[in-house]
């Protein structure tokens, strides 16, 4: 067949993730990503050797290190494995299972606490199988040693919970084995904006599910800003060779209907604040308790409560709040942020 003669297209591919206990050793393919969209790539870059060779064109070049990286666009849903297995690694931290608080004798609800760490627990990296395209024309793409380094999460009206992971990889092979038969069904619910919340107070522990600001959308997530230049690689190879995070850096804001200076008075002062995002689904099977996602921020200040410009006569006016995200220092066991992920799986460990 000549270049470019046939035709793979894109609504039966597939994303199959699974956990790697040592960076860039694969792991074994163990959940299927539903997703909006995949930039998922290697490159190798030519270097042009400039040189002098009695000639006004070069003629020698060198390729210069293996690059993998990409962004995966997806649905978060608290029931996926694989969902929950790159907010794991997007933590870097651990995560410790309980049954749910509230559930019943015989229930089947779980709920797992993630928290900030330094990517070097149990499980360091991600495998992922990239099937480009259907299981005749397409081709199986396979990146070990995958972390995240950026994820946010977007919340806004009339949409479902969505997320986005930017990812860097230490190595890559085309041809691996498809796994597209064999993924194991998943049975999902999204989680809507209608059972979204967002809710701020003085203290975390006067935060509750009716403390709520009346925001339109929410756009909240971290930075591992992992360490990937040349000072991770080495002689010898054109791999990366380690792949440590730095500071974790956090983004949070919220837009809202303007009709209170709150905001603009707790900027001023630098008022302490705690806050929790929440998302919540359907009641899972053979359980009382929802599904649902939470995140917690036992100290936040408002940078920039969002002063609204006027733009015209015939408005709402808007106000963007941001915020900072803090690590809460009044104890040893203090976090700048936690999710609970709720669903029927009995652990990450």
């Amino acid at each position: 067949m000549s270049v470019g003669q046939g035709a793979a297209v894109s609504p039966l591919s597939y994303i199959g993730i699974g956990r790697e206990t040592a960076l860039g050793t694969a792991g074994s393919i163990a959940s299927q990503l539903l997703f909006i969209s995949s930039s998922l790539k290697t490159t190798k870059e030519t270097k042009i050797l400039e040189q002098i060779e009695q000639s006004r064109t070069y003629a020698y070049e060198i390729k210069t290190g293996k690059v993998v990286e990409g962004d995966l666009e997806y649905y978060y849903y608290p029931e996926s494995d694989a969902c929950n297995f790159i907010l794991q690694n997007a933590f870097g931290g651990t995560v410790t299972s309980a049954t749910a608080t509230g559930e019943t004798a015989g229930g089947t609800a779980f709920t797992h606490t993630f928290e900030i760490g330094n990517m070097d627990q149990s499980y360091t990296s991600l495998t992922i199988n990239n099937r480009k395209g259907d299981s005749v024309n397409g081709k199986v793409f396979q990146y070990t040693g995958l972390r995240v380094n950026e994820i946010n999460f977007v919340a806004e009206l009339d949409e479902a919970l969505k997320c986005e992971a930017s990812l860097i990889g230490v190595d890559s092979t085309v041809g691996a084995t498809d796994f597209g038969s064999t993924l194991p069904a998943q049975s999902i619910t999204a989680l809507s904006f209608v059972s979204g919340r967002l809710s701020v107070e003085g203290t975390f522990a006067s935060l509750t599910s009716s403390s709520q600001w009346h925001v339109q959308s929410i756009n909240f997530g971290w930075t591992n800003n992992l360490k990937a230049d040349s000072a991770s690689r080495r002689i010898g190879s054109d791999l990366l060779q380690v792949l440590p995070p730095g500071m974790a850096q956090f983004t949070f804001s919220a837009t809202m209907r303007f009709d209170t200076t709150t905001a603009y008075a707790a900027m001023l002062a630098n008022t302490n604040y705690s806050a929790q995002l929440e998302f919540l689904g359907d009641t899972l099977s053979t359980s009382i308790i929802r599904r649902g996602i939470k995140f917690n921020m036992p100290n936040i200040r408002i940078m920039d409560a969002g002063d609204p410009e006027i733009g015209g006569p015939d408005e709402l006016l808007i106000s963007e709040v941001t915020f900072a995200v803090l690590r809460d220092a009044s104890s040893a066991t203090g976090y700048a942020l936690q999710a609970q992920v709720t669903n029927t799986k009995s652990s990450y460990a």
